[in-house]
């Protein structure tokens, strides 16, 4: 199937947003049509075996999800998803591990329709990579944290998500060309690093060069020394010399 343009992905997010906004953490149809209209538009294959999934990540459409000290898998069957999905778990696990002191667990990834439970949406995209099953977690004020950021991510237009009860979790469908943009926005609007000076040069003897130099701190003080002394010798020979013509 040929990947459609751009515009055709902006008009089928039009078409299904507004219907699909706003089902928060309940979910809808309108909601899964928009996820599933997404994967078609992007010309992502739904993985019916294990072999296309190992075809997908062969291929490097699929990516490899590790564990580390933000991020902890659990039950997860097929390490793999999307690059934005992986992009989307790597920031948000470490933005929950910084306020919460935890890591975030995954419990599912990418499935093929043939490892899909029987409870699963026909249309899921977790056979094409699309989405990521979170880990609720137990404590209150931990699920309030992960609830309003899915929220706050789900109102910016960049993902949908869903809580689901059998078995408990978050569902996150990724919109990957929608995250792609809003990362990129965040980027765009950071201030500049800043950048410390380099050192000051050494002060050169060099008297055809026409460059104002600084001296460096540290050699301010043998400066300082070396003029008073100078002026020390200066004021002694003048001295003398004086001396010299009275007595003459």
């Amino acid at each position: 199937m040929k990947r459609f343009t751009p515009l055709v992905i902006a008009v089928v997010s039009a078409l299904t947003a507004h219907s699909a906004a706003a089902s928060g953490l309940r979910g809808s149809a309108a909601s899964m049509k928009h996820q599933h209209g997404v994967a078609v538009a992007l010309d992502y294959t739904f993985s019916k075996s294990l072999s296309q999934v190992r075809t997908l990540v062969d291929d490097g459409k699929l990516v490899a999800v590790e564990p580390d000290s933000d991020l902890a898998l659990s039950g997860v069957s097929h390490p793999f998803a999307r690059p934005e999905v992986k992009l989307f778990i790597d920031r948000l696990a470490a933005q929950y591990h910084d306020a919460i002191g935890e890591r975030l667990v995954v419990t599912s990834l990418v499935r093929p329709t043939s490892e899909q439970p029987r409870n699963a949406s026909p249309l899921s995209v977790h056979p094409a990579g699309m989405a990521v099953d979170l880990r609720v977690p137990a404590k209150t004020s931990t699920r309030q944290w992960l609830e309003h950021t899915l929220l706050s991510l789900e109102s910016a237009g960049v993902l949908d998500v869903t809580r689901e009860m059998h078995p408990s979790h978050f569902h996150v469908a990724l919109f990957p060309d929608a995250y792609r943009a809003y990362v990129g926005g965040l980027t765009a609007a950071m201030p500049q690093a800043v950048v410390a000076p380099p050192p000051l040069p050494s002060v050169v003897s060099s008297m055809s060069s026409t460059a104002i130099v600084t001296p460096h701190a540290s050699q301010v003080a043998p400066l300082v020394l070396l003029v008073a002394l100078l002026g020390l010798g200066a004021t002694l020979v003048g001295a003398a010399s004086r001396g010299s013509a009275r007595a003459s």
